[in-house]
């Protein structure tokens, strides 16, 4: 018997942000994992070429424009795809990294919209509708500049630690409901996102061999290594409210 390996089969999982980075790789360890998967990202075209990506539309496969901004749709949308088994949440606009004082603060109060206050509207309509069925989950997206906030991530350091305590929060307003709550809090990891940092190619790779030679374990992720900590916090009936840090050491 396959008790643990056939565990998500069937799984209904709605992956918000699923189009591209973390969020892809999440959606493709799960889709291998049996589960059924639906894409949500705020572009028709990167839906459409996530799911190209991933093997094309099929009965397991699936992809949804909502956009996070958008309370009123992006809740009908959830509405529309329950019954849910889980939901994981890691969409983001940009990494908002630099120093305080060149800081465009209308621009980061934008970037909040995203992470912050998505995974918020995406909470709430947990809370408020019968989305997930009891015993699935919700998994979110921090970072460690929440952990080791440091000159350069104070604006991105408080936008992570707010996802973790938001982590604590709902899994309390969810016990009701027997929905459990994680955040995934990823460490340095090769996406798209550096290319909206403005960095060229030569400086992007700078950059991965430095962290590569400060990790222990000799490498920068991908998002595929990252997306091993989002199959556990959803296979892990026993893990809530916590915080799963996949960072390759960093923090030694």
């Amino acid at each position: 018997m396959a008790k643990f390996a056939d565990k998500l089969a069937g799984k209904k999982i709605a992956v918000i942000g699923g189009s591209s980075g973390i969020g892809f790789g999440a959606a493709q360890i799960l889709l291998e994992a049996g589960a059924t998967i639906t894409i949500i990202s705020s572009s028709q075209d990167r839906v459409d070429d996530a799911v190209k990506r991933l093997g094309g539309a099929s009965p397991t496969l699936d992809g949804k424009v909502g956009n996070v901004r958008d309370e009123e749709a992006f809740t009908n949308l959830l509405v529309s795809l329950a019954p849910l088994d889980h939901v994981v949440f890691s969409s983001v606009d940009k990494i908002i990294r630099g120093a305080l004082a060149d800081a465009n603060l209308d621009e980061a109060k934008h970037l909040f919209g995203v992470k912050f206050w998505g995974s918020v509207v995406t909470g709430k309509a947990l809370v408020k509708h019968d989305i997930v069925v009891p015993g699935g989950s919700l998994t979110l997206t921090s970072g460690t500049a929440a952990l080791r906030p440091k000159k350069g991530a104070t604006i991105g350091g408080a936008l992570n630690s707010g996802v973790i305590s938001l982590t604590a929060s709902l899994a309390d307003e969810l016990k009701d409901k027997k929905i459990r709550v994680n955040t995934v809090v990823p460490g340095l990891v090769k996406t798209e996102l550096w290319d909206k940092l403005g960095h060229t190619a030569e400086k992007q790779q700078e950059i991965f061999e430095q962290g590569a030679k400060d990790l222990p374990v000799g490498f920068v992720a991908t998002p595929e290594h990252v997306a091993e900590a989002y199959l556990y916090a959803v296979r892990a009936d026993y893990a809530n409210g916590t915080t799963i840090v996949i960072d390759g050491g960093g923090a030694l």
